[in-house]
């Protein structure tokens, strides 16, 4: 009895170390175990954020841009800025075939910006003026419920994978422009048949351009998950809208070459 009392402080001190050994043993063998001591080197890191955030990006559906109250936007029936709300109610209205005739191409905003983009990257100046017609009504100050910002409505994950540091300077509209022109010459690259320096009216309908289109607005992920436009109500009106705006600035941009 003596001895066994004499045993017991060893007994009770050496279990305790074997248990948290035990414990110890069972952290570091989990999932993940360890990976919050060491963090990784920066690129390391900034690569895993890029690719999780690319295919976030590859899958998102963006909504409609949100304007400002008093916001001015342009207005291709009559090449005018306008209300956000005069120019919801044109959006419906046949302006195709109702722009008047008086209308020059030097009254579309940006012109100059959007024009040398197009130029320096090898895109059609009518698709990239569709774009920004469609996705901003070109408002500099425009942004949507997920992020986009800018005229082209750009996320800035996405001008940041382009090559931006600053995706402050996405508010500039010469900025905004010059990587929604790279990233849309990109999707126009990755799924359209058509060169992307010369688009035909006819070209624009085709199936594979209209992949294109739908990439910007639905994410290239959705439109390869659906081999085709994606069967998003969303999407499919925006196809439709870019591709009718692409006729309308394609006629209006003829006045330069004259």
């Amino acid at each position: 009895m003596k001895r066994l009392l004499l045993l017991l402080p060893v007994l009770l001190l050496a279990a305790p170390s074997k248990a948290f050994a035990q414990s110890f043993s069972q952290l570091s063998q989990s999932p993940g175990a360890g990976d919050t001591q060491i963090p990784e080197p920066a690129s390391a890191a900034a690569a895993d954020e890029s690719q999780a955030a690319g295919q976030y990006i590859d899958f998102l559906v963006r909504p409609p841009a949100e304007h400002a109250p008093g916001a001015k936007l342009f207005n291709p029936v009559d090449g005018r800025l306008k209300s956000a709300g005069r120019k919801a109610e044109e959006e419906n209205s046949p302006y195709l075939e109702k722009a008047k005739a008086g209308q020059e191409a030097e009254d579309i905003p940006y012109l100059k910006e959007a024009r040398a983009e197009a130029a320096a990257q090898g895109l059609d100046l009518a698709l990239v003026l569709a774009v920004i017609q469609k996705e901003s009504s070109f408002d500099p100050k425009a942004r949507s419920a997920v992020g986009a910002v800018g005229l082209m409505q750009l996320m800035p994950d996405t001008a940041r994978w382009l090559g931006l540091k600053d995706t402050s300077q996405l508010t500039k509209p010469a900025v905004n422009i010059k990587y929604g022109v790279k990233y849309l010459k990109f999707l126009w690259e990755k799924f359209s048949e058509a060169a992307p320096a010369d688009i035909s009216a006819e070209e624009m309908k085709t199936r594979t351009s209209q992949m294109a289109i739908a990439a910007y607005n639905a994410g290239q992920g959705n439109v390869r998950k659906y081999d085709g436009v994606p069967p998003f109500k969303e999407t499919r009106y925006y196809v439709k809208k870019v591709t009718e705006y692409f006729s309308y600035y394609e006629g209006l941009l003829e006045s330069l070459l004259e």
